[in-house]
């Protein structure tokens, strides 16, 4: 068990009974000239679509699929691949159910807005950069980024955070003991909105102790 598929059986308790999603398709693309989460660098960026909803993916295990919400269910998601999709789909699912905001990166514009937010947010705390997240983000935050997981207060998860074996494993290791936040857009969140600290996803149990919003 991961935090990925605690987070897919919160999602099955929340698609059953009736609701129809488990009879539509989800659409898996590539979308190479879409705008980037300024938090992520490296990998291919991924639109997934679902009954008119859409959110970003961007990873370094790219696919382009048509599948279903069901195919995540009980499955062990072993794989990056795996991972990158039920991740997609998770973040596509839970707009399309008005359960976030939005699930796709923000424009340039809102770039400088977004980052004053992140840092007001995390003010004083230790942070720790799990993924594929920009050299700039480490740059940014200065004497709040530390080198070592267990030297921090919160851990900022990017996509390899989710996707790769070792990443997840870092990830999963400190659920419990250390605030994980989700620095997406391999789960993109408002994080510019003040009202929304934490970015964890609403469906993802990736949260710590350390002040849950």
């Amino acid at each position: 068990m991961s935090c990925i598929t605690d987070a897919v059986e919160e999602m099955e308790k929340v698609t059953r009974g009736g609701t129809g999603c488990h009879d539509c398709n989800v659409k898996i693309e590539r979308q190479p000239d879409a705008p980037m989460c300024q938090y992520v660098r490296g990998g291919v960026n991924l639109k997934v679509g679902f009954g008119g909803a859409a959110a970003d993916v961007v990873t370094q295990y790219p696919l382009e699929t048509v599948t279903r919400i069901p195919f995540m269910f009980g499955a062990p998601l072993e794989s990056p691949e795996q991972r990158t999709a039920a991740c997609g789909i998770l973040s596509v699912v839970a707009r399309f159910l008005c359960l976030c905001r939005r699930a796709q990166a923000c424009g340039p514009e809102d770039h400088d807005a977004c980052f004053t937010n992140f840092r007001s947010v995390y003010d004083g705390k230790k942070i720790y950069v799990n993924g594929n997240l920009p050299p700039d983000l480490v740059r940014l935050l200065g004497k709040s980024s530390v080198s070592s997981p267990e030297d921090a207060d919160v851990i900022a998860v990017g996509g390899d955070g989710l996707f790769s074996e070792e990443g997840l494993a870092l990830t999963d290791h400190y659920r419990g003991e250390k605030r994980n936040d989700l620095c997406r857009s391999c789960y993109r969140r408002c994080c510019h909105i003040p009202e929304r600290r934490t970015l964890v996803p609403p469906l993802c149990p990736v949260s710590g102790s350390k002040q849950i919003d």
